[in-house]
């Protein structure tokens, strides 16, 4: 609180009383009421994720394993949204389902979306239980790192061999999960257009194809997404 008004403190014409809140400055003159500093200083806070909720309901040790597991696949995965999907935490890159998790009573698992990403890990399991959908883990440690980064490398490839789709569609992943490069296909050949992006996401060329071969004006951007060159065809 501060004091405004004309002379010193106490003589002649009281003074008004300004409130130090954040936002518009708010005063009060004598005689009037004063706002309440809880109601001016309140700020509204950050609402819980979909994600972060679902974790809450499990505690202690569990939790920790299941925030670790989480903490790993966003360090792999910056290119990756997290949302709930199937009823559980699930990683995704445009749409398409990388991996999830959940925590039971008696474990915690890892789902890939893919029974071919359990076999072709499998090796690296022993003694783990497995299904052709989940990989099982302690209900209190984390899976290990080494093994669940290996776990999303070998789901990305498995999703850019899914592509191109039957409509045309095609797109190729980095291994971080983001979008390498998108576009469509006729006849198996590139055809209309295409973006090609960098690793840490930013667009790098664009352009279109005609069967094959580039046609009209291709644009090359810097990392800031500034257009640098644009080349005619």
């Amino acid at each position: 609180m501060v004091l405004a008004g004309p002379g010193p403190a106490g003589v002649g014409r009281p003074r008004a009383l300004v409130w130090a809140v954040p936002g518009p400055l708010v005063s009060a003159r004598p005689g009037t009421a004063l706002p309440s500093l809880q109601a001016a200083c309140r700020v509204p806070l950050m609402s819980a994720s979909p994600v972060d909720e679902h974790l809450a309901r499990f505690a202690g040790a569990q939790r920790a394993a299941l925030e670790a597991t989480r903490d790993v696949i966003r360090a792999a995965l910056p290119g990756a949204i997290e949302t709930i999907s199937y009823g559980m935490p699930t990683f995704k890159v445009q749409g398409v389902a990388v991996v999830g998790f959940d925590g039971f009573t008696h474990h915690n698992s890892l789902f890939p979306y893919s029974g071919s990403v359990i076999e072709a890990v499998r090796a690296e399991l022993p003694g783990a239980v497995t299904s052709k959908g989940t990989i099982q883990f302690d209900r209190d440690r984390p899976l290990p790192a080494p093994l669940l980064r290996r776990v999303l490398r070998t789901r990305i490839e498995e999703i850019n061999a899914s592509y191109p789709k039957s409509s045309g569609e095609a797109k190729e992943f980095y291994s971080n999960g983001r979008l390498k490069s998108s576009g469509r296909m006729r006849d198996g050949v590139m055809h209309g257009r295409w973006t090609f992006y960098r690793k840490d996401g930013t667009p790098m060329r664009s352009g279109s194809f005609d069967r094959g071969t580039r046609v009209g004006t291709w644009t090359t951007y810097d990392r800031t997404g500034e257009v640098h060159t644009e080349t005619t065809f």
